[in-house]
């Protein structure tokens, strides 16, 4: 009721249930057509054997084989009901207005945000076969916001981006976060960029260019916390994990400082 009314924010509307053992996932169709869509009743949820809150989603894609049965593929952010706290969101507290990072940043760190890779196997009338749910490439730092070429948008693709945590903090080892991730889904390689001591970054935002996968820029927002300061950083895809994948570091006149910015999106002048 408090959401309802305005004296609490919407999310803060939402509950789980700790003693349920499994995470239900929904399986909409796309299109009006049902018999274009290979799932039985989407209604009934598939259940990912994993308590997990799905907090964002960096790509998802269907691959059906010549005996018609399909392999859904989720790549997202996920953490453990047993941390989740829909008050305090990363450690924002709205009621007082203050942050405060110690909430992810408790011993547990298999509870806080990280990435995961979910896998829904259907046989051709549409039943759910197998459900599995795996740390994606084995990276088990602390991460959020996946990001990916947004021409490969609901396709197989290979490489996810993320913000993550280096670790090497002693009083702040998982957030905020200071290191771009580059993860690759096929060779299972991983590759890193990292800020300097005090200074931390937001969401990563993929610039498509040309027509490869790793083809762009990768936007991420620098925070200095000792000058106060913001920073538009612009590294190259590829080299993500090399000394020379930054191309550009701009300094945000302080008027526009937004520190620890969560989203954003790129729009061309089109």
């Amino acid at each position: 009721m408090g959401a309802v009314g305005g004296l609490s924010p919407m999310i803060s509307a939402l509950s789980v249930n700790p003693s349920k053992t499994t995470s239900p996932i929904y399986l909409l169709p796309r299109f009006s057509d049902e018999k274009s869509f290979a799932y039985g009743d989407w209604r009934v949820p598939v259940e990912a054997p994993s308590q997990m809150w799905l907090m964002h989603v960096g790509n998802a894609f269907q691959v059906n084989d010549v005996h018609g049965n399909s392999h859904i593929q989720i790549y997202a952010a996920s953490c453990s009901y047993q941390w989740f706290n829909f008050q305090k969101l990363f450690g924002y507290d709205w009621q007082s207005g203050r942050l405060d990072p110690s909430i992810m940043n408790v011993k547990e760190n298999e509870l806080l945000p990280h990435l995961v890779q979910v896998s829904i196997n259907l046989d051709s009338n549409g039943n759910c076969q197998k459900c599995s749910v795996e740390t994606l490439n084995e990276w088990k730092n602390t991460s959020d916001f996946p990001v990916i070429n947004p021409l490969f948008s609901g396709k197989k693709n290979s490489c996810i981006y993320a913000a993550t945590s280096s670790g090497s903090r002693q009083n702040l080892p998982h957030f905020p976060f200071d290191t771009v991730v580059k993860l690759n889904v096929v060779t299972k390689s991983s590759g890193t960029w990292s800020v300097g001591p005090r200074t931390f970054i937001g969401e990563p935002i993929f610039v498509s260019k040309g027509i490869g996968e790793d083809d762009g820029y990768l936007l991420v927002v620098e925070y200095a916390v000792s000058i106060q300061r913001c920073f538009l950083v612009i590294l190259n895809p590829k080299r993500i994990g090399e000394d020379d994948a930054l191309v550009a570091r701009l300094e945000v006149p302080r008027n526009f400082n937004f520190p620890l910015g969560f989203h954003g999106f790129w729009a061309t002048n089109n």
